[in-house]
């Protein structure tokens, strides 16, 4: 795939303690990769958000989210309002590198349709038992369902083309939004690649994520997505870059 424009979509929500170093080391990056355009959007639920100004300071576009609350909400709101042929997504917080966007580009010039960062190849300061637990237990299930050899389909640090994110409805409303959007892209035939990212821990501002919540929301995704992948499956002769609707 040869790619001109590069969407960069971030959900945010009350992190202004974080968005400006965030943003400050992506701008480095993209300065760093002249051969590509790019957007920032930063995805915000509040207009009163403190994350605002620090954003648009730092060059910014700014997205108000007009549905529920999560980050698979500010996240389709976001591609709806992108205009890249390839989208990167990373948390707000500090915890991904944006300095390895170059290394997620490179892959989707190499024809891959999704890559996810790999904290199991990367590693991580961030990660407790019960976290890693629930990331195995779910990556599993998810990779007996779709047949894949992903190993951390829970990371936010993703990269895609296009046609993943955008011209279908998103169910997902919170962190379930990282199991659609790889489902997504089995279902319209795309490689998945993975490539080493590391994570840091969370430089400030308050964790989003709740282990029973989330964790409860994503398993009934991937039961969801990989049982009505399995069953399109199981009835339709899957040709040659056949795609699944």
């Amino acid at each position: 795939m040869s790619i001109q424009k590069v969407s960069v979509v971030i959900p945010a929500r009350n992190e202004e303690a974080t968005i400006g170093p965030v943003l400050d080391e992506l701008n480095a990056a993209i300065a760093r990769l002249p051969r590509y355009r790019f957007e920032t959007l930063v995805v915000v639920d509040n207009p009163q958000d403190l994350t605002i100004g620090v954003a648009q300071a730092r060059g910014a576009r700014i997205v108000l989210n007009p549905r529920a609350i999560g980050k698979g909400a500010a996240l389709a709101t976001g591609f709806d309002q992108s205009t890249g042929e390839a989208i990167i997504i990373f948390d707000s917080d500090g915890s991904h590198n944006p300095r390895d966007i170059g290394i997620f580009l490179d892959a989707l010039e190499r024809g891959a349709g999704l890559v996810v960062g790999s904290r199991v190849l990367g590693g991580s300061d961030d990660h407790n038992v019960i976290r890693l637990f629930g990331n195995a237990v779910f990556t599993l299930m998810f990779s007996i369902l779709f047949g894949t050899t992903i190993m951390d389909v829970l990371n936010g640090y993703k990269a895609f083309v296009r046609d993943v994110a955008v011209g279908y409805k998103h169910k997902a409303k919170g962190f379930d939004c990282e199991i659609e959007i790889a489902a997504r892209a089995i279902r319209q035939g795309y490689p998945l690649v993975e490539v080493a990212t590391h994570e840091n821990k969370r430089s400030g501002g308050k964790m989003k994520s709740r282990a029973l919540r989330d964790g409860f929301a994503i398993m009934l995704a991937v039961l969801r997505e990989g049982l009505a992948y399995r069953a399109w499956r199981l009835f339709h002769w899957r040709k040659p870059n056949n795609r699944a609707p």
